[in-house]
């Protein structure tokens, strides 16, 4: 053996080596491509060096008849290079996970297929050499844009990068877009979409939430408080704030959406006309009207009627035995029904609402308004009127049986630019010169966005949703991504007993039982 010979040695770990140091998320100086060309070269060298050997070897005859072998092998090796260059190019996954963990939800895909350029998303972690479930996540959002690019670093092997970010604990995830930075530590596709979302959007709305006559509270983390309404949009990149309708002559000029969360009090006529002037001019209104069990709100039910929305003096009792499953009683009705809009396109889960009102669409005709419905009961339920006693309510014949539509939605343009009857609304391009369309979305029932009921099934999507469509943040309609379930074991003592006979006893007494058994008929 000639020093020489080591040539084709050093080519094969030169090309898997380069390989090896990209895979591992660390770069090389110059372009990859140059080393591939190196090992290349190293192996021609090789060969002419040995011409005189090779060219004996081709004569010989013991190799004409190993000709067919090796063509056979090189078509093999072809038919093998072929096929896993087809699967590498069409990646397919299968996900057989309970609820779909390792698959991205319809907002991610609807953000990912907004962008408008490339977003780096830069992943600081060390290499341990163990799985990433970080690494897994940011694969899949690779595989669904060509308009991302991953990057994954190291912070002991490039310490100067991770200083120019400012990375202080890992795993820390650095989202950019169009000059614009956010940094998340956790890589759950909640926070990965979410930060997508930050970056992406064209300035910070506003969710103005009402307060002073008894609505529910963004600041409450009780059962009946909006907090987590309010973490859910702020993690949406909307901005929240409380305002007070009686101290303001007029609604904000920053709020994008103004919410009314269940008013114990009847609004004033100053708060009255503050809303329907904010409307008039392009304003968005999510109102939530509680049933009149204890008051009434007659004032803010008669500027709804106006806009052709109708709050029913009742209660919606659902007897389907639905509400069961969520631990409820009819009182609670769930609905899922969603006659086609905007807002429920797409949208087939189940939301519950405790002690709800109907609110339908009217069935008036007014100039510039256009109304329907948006969720609706099983058929087994009714609008029970007599509030006074509900003991034991049973339907009348002149009460509304199911379905009762919980919730109605309006849009109000001046008049002449009615939308034509029987077509969903569509939101009117940022910017276009047209006549101010106001939105108004009106809920019989406050519960459903509180603390208590928010998580509970497509609450907080539909909620959202409701929110987007009045911001016209129409990429935001969808099904969002859901935090992991905790599915650990717990185990009694007595069942860890039981366990722990089972596995160092049982089991093996009975294969020693087999073993004795099968040798004694042998014997």
């Amino acid at each position: 053996m000639k020093p020489f010979d080591l040539l084709t040695p050093v080519a094969a770990i030169l090309a898997i080596g380069t390989q090896w140091w990209q895979r591992s998320g660390r770069e090389l100086p110059g372009q990859p491509e140059w080393y591939l060309y190196a090992a290349a070269g190293l192996v021609v060298l090789h060969a002419l060096m040995r011409g005189r050997e090779l060219l004996a070897l081709f004569s010989r005859r013991n190799f004409k008849y190993g000709t067919n072998t090796l063509v056979t092998s090189v078509a093999v090796l072809a038919i093998l290079g072929i096929t896993n260059w087809m699967v590498a190019r069409n990646n397919k996954r299968w996900d057989l996970t309970k609820g779909r963990q390792w698959s991205l939800s319809d907002q991610t895909q609807k953000v990912l297929g907004a962008l408008e350029g490339e977003a780096k998303l830069t992943y600081f972690n060390r290499d341990t050499g163990a799985g990433d479930p970080g690494r897994d996540r940011l694969r899949e959002y690779e595989a669904a844009s060509h308009q991302l690019k991953v990057v994954y670093v190291d912070p002991t092997q490039k310490p100067g990068l991770t200083r120019e970010y400012d990375i202080t604990a890992v795993p820390t995830l650095v989202v950019e877009y169009q000059g614009k930075r956010e940094k998340v530590t956790s890589v759950t596709e909640q926070d990965v979409t979410n930060a997508l979302i930050a970056v992406t959007r064209k300035g910070l709305k506003t969710v103005c939430f009402a307060e002073g006559e008894g609505q529910r509270s963004i600041d409450e983390m009780g059962e009946a408080g909006f907090s987590a309404a309010k973490s859910a949009l702020e993690k949406a990149s909307y901005k929240t704030k409380k305002i007070a309708l009686l101290r303001e002559p007029k609604v904000p000029a920053e709020c994008t959406v103004v919410v009314l969360g269940g008013p114990e009090k009847d609004l004033m006529q100053p708060a009255i006309d503050a809303l329907r002037t904010y409307v008039a001019g392009g304003g968005k209104l999510l109102a939530m009207v509680e049933p009149e069990l204890r008051g009434g709100v007659p004032a803010l039910v008669a500027l709804l009627a106006e806009w052709n929305l109708e709050a029913g003096k009742d209660l919606v009792l659902d007897v389907s035995g639905v509400g069961q499953v969520f631990g409820l009683g009819p009182a609670a009705p769930v609905a899922d029904s969603y006659p086609y809009h905007e807002i429920t396109r797409d949208f087939r889960v189940a939301t519950v609402f405790a002690t709800a009102r109907s609110v339908s669409a009217g069935t008036a005709s007014k100039p510039g308004v256009f109304a329907q419905n948006l969720v609706q009961t099983s058929s087994r339920s009714w609008a029970e009127t007599n509030l006074k006693d509900l003991q034991e309510p049973m339907p009348q014949p002149e009460e509304k049986k199911g379905p009762i539509s919980l919730a109605a939605v309006a849009t109000i343009k001046a008049p002449g630019a009615e939308p034509a009857p029987g077509a969903a609304p569509t939101p009117t391009p940022e910017g276009e010169a047209s006549a101010p369309e106001g939105r108004v979305v009106a809920f019989g029932d406050s519960d459903f966005a509180t603390n208590q009921f928010l998580q509970i099934s497509g609450n907080a999507d539909f909620f959202l949703n409701c929110v987007a469509w009045l911001a016209r943040d129409t990429d935001l309609i969808a099904i969002r991504p859901k935090e992991p379930e905790d599915q650990k074991l717990f185990l009694s003592p007595d069942q860890q007993r039981r366990v722990s006979w089972l596995a160092l006893f049982v089991l093996p007494g009975l294969w020693v039982v087999l073993g004795i058994m099968n040798w004694w008929q042998r014997r």
